[in-house]
């Protein structure tokens, strides 16, 4: 949903999974093998990733070639959407949070997490429609004026050991979160020099192109403590600024590596997805202000223009995050 934060998830054991020992960095999947425990951040084969498909979470025969599931939500409801055909299905309602889910993240194995505000859950999907109970992992210890509105898996090593959760608040700051919710500030996306500020309008994406990890955001202007409604960017994170800053605890000043673009002309972009050389966007139901427009789907292409795909009239509280796997591929950004 809306701005930046950063999120280690660290040796929580949920649900029925066993858990591995674990340092406070690292996230442990915890997922038995063939009877055995999985090293931090590993994939396994036939792996049931809490979403039914036992294929590291692509919706694929194991072994096969082909897109990966992206995930996206309101504030109640889980979807998926097919980035092949764009068809979207209602999997079913969130139960055993308190408030609004605001943002959604998968890693490498189709693992589904959410958050709320102030806490982060692992979600236990269905194999068909149904009922998506969520269990807490921690609540995130934060500031009086802070509320945590995007979530995303950074790929394994990139920010400790196994693979981290990315999350962002709604001052627009990056932080590392541990596995008891403590906060570690990252950074922030920089101004316009001009008097704005640039902060995550919605939404986060990591994965690796070449061996090197790579990241997408969605972003907004900021002018005298408004936000321009109407003209989101496309931008790429800065991941090695962003790993600098994790290690010495010094937060960037700016985690902005590069625009796509001059804008994608829509806004309220709070979740965001990709697929080989399509970006996918999650558009808010419009306000008043911005022509009431209803939630929408939108496309990026690789110059950072969007165009609406689909309209989601029935989706009264509209869009509030989506997510895909870490191991996707994305394609968007040229290799560097």
């Amino acid at each position: 949903m809306v701005r930046l934060v950063y999120l280690v998830i660290a040796g929580a054991c949920v649900a029925a999974a066993a858990c591995a020992s674990n340092n406070n960095n690292t996230f442990d999947n915890g997922v038995p093998d063939s009877g055995k425990l999985l090293p931090d951040g590993a994939i396994a084969p036939d792996l049931d990733g809490g979403n039914g498909l036992k294929d590291g979470g692509n919706g694929n025969p194991d072994g096969a070639a082909g897109p990966s599931v992206i995930y996206a939500h309101t504030d109640t409801e889980l979807y998926s959407m097919d980035p092949m055909t764009q068809k979207v299905t209602d999997i079913g309602a969130f139960t055993g949070q308190t408030g609004a889910v605001t943002d959604l993240a998968v890693n490498s194995a189709g693992d589904v997490w959410v958050n709320t505000e102030n806490a982060i859950f692992k979600a236990a999907v269905p194999k068909s429609s149904g009922p998506v109970p969520l269990t807490k992992v921690a609540d995130i210890k934060v500031g009086l004026t802070q509320k945590f509105y995007a979530l995303g898996f950074a790929p394994v090593g990139v920010l400790g050991m196994g693979e981290t959760l990315v999350a962002g608040d709604n001052l627009g700051e990056l932080y590392a979160v541990d596995g008891q919710g403590a906060l570690t500030q990252l950074g922030s996306f920089g101004s316009d020099g001009a008097g704005g500020t640039y902060e995550l309008s919605g939404d986060v994406v990591f994965y690796m192109q070449n061996n090197k990890p790579r990241g997408l955001a969605t972003v907004r202007l900021v002018k005298q403590g408004t936000p321009d409604p109407g003209n989101d960017l496309l931008a790429e994170i800065d991941v090695p600024a962003m790993v600098t800053a994790f290690n010495s605890k010094t937060p960037a000043a700016s985690l902005k590596k590069q625009f796509i673009g001059t804008g994608t002309k829509y806004g309220k972009l709070y979740g965001l997805g990709a697929w080989n050389d399509s970006v996918f966007a999650f558009s808010r139901v419009g306000t008043a202000k911005d022509g009431g427009t209803p939630a929408r789907l939108i496309g990026i292409d690789k110059n950072g223009v969007g165009t609406p795909l689909q309209s989601f009239p029935n989706l009264t509280a509209g869009w509030s995050g989506a997510g895909v796997t870490t191991s996707a591929t994305i394609t968007i950004l040229p290799p560097n």
